[in-house]
């Protein structure tokens, strides 16, 4: 995630675009394998297992495409709000958080698939909402705790409390 500071507004961005592209060679592989096998494949049982194995890429690297969007998230002192962007390579979500409803801040943290634990900062809106600044997750949590910390900074408190399980 980068951070930039204009005026009263903090603006936090993750990139998504390098994971993108490598899940869209899953979706262009699955393409070409689905259309060999319907057009080139030397009998029906080649067919089948091909057309299976195009459309389980294609789905595959279109869901985690879908899974992990791009964020941007701006923290605005002078309207007194936190904006949240999220797009897909196509659609887009916003919504809208008084900044005088946050409450704490902490790092969420689960298991990772192929073991291990993956963290991620989340701003807390009093007990009935959390939200997640960025929707991919950390192999370390200090990268978690500085952009945390910079909020905090920023907004001149001291945000960064225990963790978020």
């Amino acid at each position: 995630m980068k951070t930039l500071l204009e005026g009263n507004r903090l603006v936090i961005r993750d990139q998504p675009f390098g994971f993108w592209l490598f899940y869209s060679f899953f979706v262009a592989g699955g393409s070409i394998a689905l259309i060999l096998s319907l057009t080139a494949a030397p009998d029906a049982t080649t067919t089948l297992i091909g057309s299976v194995i195009g459309l389980g890429n294609i789905a595959g690297g279109l869901y985690m495409i879908k899974r992990e969007p791009a964020s941007i998230v701006e923290i605005d002192k002078t309207a007194g709000e936190i904006r949240v962007r999220r797009w897909y390579p196509v659609g887009k979500r916003h919504k809208r958080y008084p900044l005088s409803a946050l409450s704490s801040a902490g790092v969420e943290i689960t298991e990772h698939s192929e073991g291990g634990s993956v963290y991620r900062p989340r701003l807390c809106f009093g007990k009935a909402e959390s939200l997640p600044v960025s929707l991919f997750w950390y192999q370390t949590r200090e990268p978690s705790e500085a952009i945390l910390k910079e909020i905090g900074a920023f907004l001149g408190v001291e945000l960064l409390q225990s963790s978020v399980a």
